[in-house]
């Protein structure tokens, strides 16, 4: 970690590495990117090279706590862009060595052979994720023509006192939070049924929102992503008036980095 002095010469600031990621020595870093704020002034990226590697990096103020949306979006942008061009290992966010040099010897050098198998299994792919929300009507339709016993349910307590239908309208909320869950699953395994085929790897993650329809995430080559993102055309066509989907990407490989034995401090 180093230090240096403001313009007033009476304070001194502590710096320490923030690492974004390791990509292939020898790329370029895309021009336009933020990183993530070094303290009050605006920081610049840089690269560590080692060997056959490089980690993309920036100067951070060591005594600022990190975690603001600010930092998160930076991190995030900055990998994505990179991604674009070249395969890129992502860091977990928050990752600060003290120095430039602490990066190359204490990361780089002594993981140069998984490193450089992480990057030979991701070049060519590229990670999409697809979110989709559900029409709370149309969705409400589907759970009702699936199930007549929710349907009587609420008809039963239709025009009775909230108070006097208490715990009926409790049944019926949890019946519905079921009926939500199965419908998930099934409209998960129809993305995974239509979009499957066009990836290397497919992962299906944790719906937020209690609209939410959908998450998943895909591996796919990059010379199959036309072909992939027709798919999810088509797919979102089919679904039409009951599930808006969004596609996301391409982005970094966040969801699908290489397993295979790694030391617990080269987990990027």
């Amino acid at each position: 970690m180093t230090t240096t002095e403001d313009t007033k010469g009476s304070q001194e600031t502590r710096r320490g590495s923030y690492i974004y990621g390791i990509v292939p020595a020898g790329v370029r870093i895309p021009d336009g990117l933020d990183p993530i704020p070094y303290g009050d002034q605006d920081g610049e990226l840089g690269l560590v090279t080692e060997g056959r590697l490089a980690a993309v990096v920036s100067d951070v103020a060591a005594d600022r706590a990190l975690g603001t949306r600010r930092d998160l979006m930076a991190h995030e942008a900055v990998l994505n862009a990179i991604a674009q061009d070249t395969p890129v290992l992502p860091m977990r966010f928050g990752a600060v060595v003290t120095d430039d040099d602490a990066v190359a010897e204490e990361l780089l050098a002594p993981h140069q052979d998984y490193f450089v198998r992480a990057l030979e299994q991701l070049e060519g792919h590229l990670e999409f994720r697809l979110r989709g929300d559900y029409d709370q009507d149309a969705v409400l339709g589907r759970i009702l023509e699936a199930d007549p016993r929710i349907q009587q349910m609420r008809e039963k307590i239709a025009g009775v006192d909230e108070d006097a239908s208490y715990y009926d309208r409790i049944r019926l909320g949890e019946a519905i939070s079921q009926a939500m869950d199965k419908l998930r699953e099934e409209d998960a395994q129809a993305c995974v049924d239509a979009l499957a085929k066009f990836a290397v790897a497919t992962e299906v993650k944790e719906v937020g929102g209690e609209n939410g329809a959908v998450h998943l995430a895909f591996l796919v080559r990059t010379d199959h992503r036309s072909d992939f993102e027709r798919a999810v055309d088509d797919l979102g066509d089919s679904w039409s008036g009951r599930v808006e989907l969004r596609l996301i990407g391409p982005t970094a490989a966040f969801d699908f980095l290489p397993e295979f034995d790694a030391p617990d401090e080269a987990q990027a």
